[in-house]
């Protein structure tokens, strides 16, 4: 009875739905488990191999080469050339002390590259336990140079395996003259936590190498390349297995052509030898600069080892005089007055002043730097003698300031040029009445003659001499030509900027060269020692003598040449050293006489 109970109740429609239920249950799990392995393995393999390869291949930046620095004649300054480093895998990042197979490939590296192993195994464990070094290997050695390499490279099959250590040559900055132009060719650096912050530096990472200064970091976006990729195959550990490969190939940076003449620049450079000073060589005709000499100087190859020392140095290697070091012009000043006085108060050049040696006025002296004085003297006696009291009376008087600063204006000088150089800071205020606290009458009388409160820089002082050599157009400086790409085609010309347009009569333009002739081609004038009276180039220029008590006075001389049709203009100044006609003028004919192939480089004393 019991047993027909059981079989009604299999036999029960509801036990029937119950059973389907379950077989299409199991049937739909099976189904989905069969889609989803096909997903897995065919419609989405390429997915899952990615993302499984991810697990055991890593991707290492490949730095890329910057590009070269040459000047105006194709000669290479600043290049980057292989240097090598050593890294090996990471191996136990918790463990004090080193593996067997580790300690084997440090005590044999140690031999080949003459380190001590003490070094060697302390850089290891450090970088090994560092919880932000997030690399796969350690840096070993940096920097080793090419001999190193290769005895290295002739031995890496006497490495354990397990612990194989990899060479990667690395680019790194060199510059070939070592302190040659460094203020213009500037410096390298790594790249800070803060500058990656800038967008425009939005591709760098930690580690790579950005221009700090000079031209390095004014062209950073052409001279700096694209970087690579290279692979590394690591195992469950983290642990390098074999050596890397390259994806990706880095793309060097563009060239850089310069209009600095290397010869010009190494002269200037010695011209100046241990004095503190600064020589500028330009072309007046674009103001492209030739030259430009700063000194004392430093070594961009020896920096970071220096970098302490030329801080602390009181003769401030570091600063670039030429465009950030700011001076009181002296007499060099007086040329810029007299177009302004021409133009202004309509003066006649063959006008006369009397110099009695002191102009008295307001109940005190100021003496003129002769103290017999010049007696009577007009505009081209008082430029040529470099007369203080005409000045005193015909700017500090008659003049006035609001028209002084109107004309130096004119010539650039109360701006800052905008040389495609960063380090150039602001312009200095030029003194007025409203910039000056308890402004005197007698501020003006220094500014007649370039002393006082009156501070340029001897890069716009040159700029200024420019415009006078050209008879009236302004130029912004500029030190770079064009951008060459690696394989030679030229990306881009920097052309002539004009800033600005001195409007002045032909007659004026001629008396300001006429003066600035007699200066150097008389044999009163101050500025005799440039002439050479062997050669037909013949100069124009003005000397300056900048007083700074208690010190030494400071020494100019802008010249150019030659004086019907100049094609250089060149600007002398050395700190603390006396006269301008006896100091700087003879430095620029050493200047000249290279220009003009006169005297060679190895005949410079």
């Amino acid at each position: 009875m019991r047993r027909g109970k059981i079989l009604l109740t299999l036999k029960s429609p509801h036990v029937d739905r119950r059973v389907h239920l379950f077989l299409f249950g199991v049937m739909g799990v099976f189904s989905i488990l069969v889609f989803r392995l096909w997903s897995i393995q065919v419609y989405r393999q390429e997915y899952y191999k990615q993302r499984f390869a991810g697990n055991y291949i890593r991707e290492l930046p490949i730095q890329s080469k910057r590009g070269m620095i040459l000047d105006r004649n194709g000669r290479i300054l600043a290049e980057d050339i292989n240097y090598w480093d050593v890294w090996i895998p990471i191996k136990g990042r918790k463990e004090r002390t080193v593996t067997p197979d580790v300690k084997q490939s440090l005590t044999l590296l140690s031999q080949i590259l003459e380190i001590p192993y003490a070094t060697l195994e302390s850089r290891y464990l450090k970088n090994r336990r560092d919880p932000n070094y997030k690399h796969l290997r350690v840096k070993i050695a940096e920097r080793v140079p090419f001999e190193k390499y290769v005895a290295l490279e002739t031995r890496l099959i006497e490495f354990p395996e397990t612990a194989m250590v990899f060479p990667v040559a690395v680019p790194m900055r060199h510059y070939r003259f070592g302190p040659v132009a460094a203020h213009i060719l500037g410096y390298t650096g790594e790249i800070s936590e803060r500058e990656l912050a800038n967008p425009q530096f939005a591709d760098y990472r930690l580690g790579s190498y950005v221009g700090k200064a000079g031209v390095e970091k004014q062209y950073e976006e052409y001279l700096h390349g694209k970087e690579g990729i290279l692979r590394v195959q690591v195992d469950t550990n983290e642990i390098q297995k074999g050596p890397p490969i390259e994806v990706e190939p880095a793309v060097p940076g563009n060239n850089i052509v310069l209009s600095i003449d290397y010869d010009l620049q190494v002269a200037a450079e010695q011209i100046l030898g241990a004095s503190h000073g600064v020589i500028i060589v330009a072309d007046p005709r674009d103001n492209s600069i030739l030259a430009m000499a700063s000194s004392p100087r430093y070594n961009p190859n020896l920096l970071r080892a220096n970098l302490g020392n030329y801080i602390l140095d009181p003769g401030r290697p570091m600063l670039h005089r030429a465009i950030a070091g700011f001076y009181p012009p002296g007499s060099v000043f007086k040329i810029f007055e007299v177009l302004a006085l021409l133009e202004e108060l309509k003066l006649s050049p063959m006008a006369t002043e009397y110099c009695p040696g002191v102009f008295r006025r307001w109940g005190r002296p100021w003496k003129c730097h002769k103290p017999s004085g010049h007696g009577r003297v007009n505009m081209y006696d008082a430029v040529r003698l470099s007369c203080d009291v005409y000045f005193y009376n015909k700017v500090g008087i008659q003049l006035g300031n609001s028209r002084l600063h109107k004309w130096a204006t004119e010539f650039g000088l109360t701006t800052k040029t905008d040389i495609d150089l960063p380090e150039e800071p602001p312009a200095r205020v030029f003194p007025t009445p409203a910039s000056v606290p308890r402004w005197t009458q007698g501020e003006m009388i220094n500014l007649s003659i370039g002393q006082g409160r009156m501070l340029f820089t001897p890069l716009q002082i040159s700029t200024g001499v420019c415009a006078i050599a050209n008879r009236g157009t302004v130029y912004k400086p500029r030190v770079a030509q064009k951008v060459i790409a690696p394989d030679g085609k030229i990306i881009k010309t920097f052309d002539p900027a004009v800033t600005g347009v001195i409007r002045a009569s032909t007659q004026s333009w001629d008396v300001i060269h006429r003066a600035m002739w007699e200066v150097v081609n008389t044999p009163s004038g101050t500025g005799r020692r440039i002439v050479d009276p062997e050669s037909n180039f013949i100069m124009a220029g003005k000397t300056g003598t900048a007083q700074i008590p208690p010190h030494d006075s400071h020494a100019w001389f802008v010249c150019y040449g030659p004086f019907d049709n100049p094609e250089i203009v060149v600007t002398v100044l050395v700190e603390h050293s006396g006269h301008g006609g006896e100091v700087a003028s003879p430095l620029a004919k050493k200047i000249v006489d290279v220009y003009l192939g006169r005297v060679k480089l190895e005949e410079l004393v």
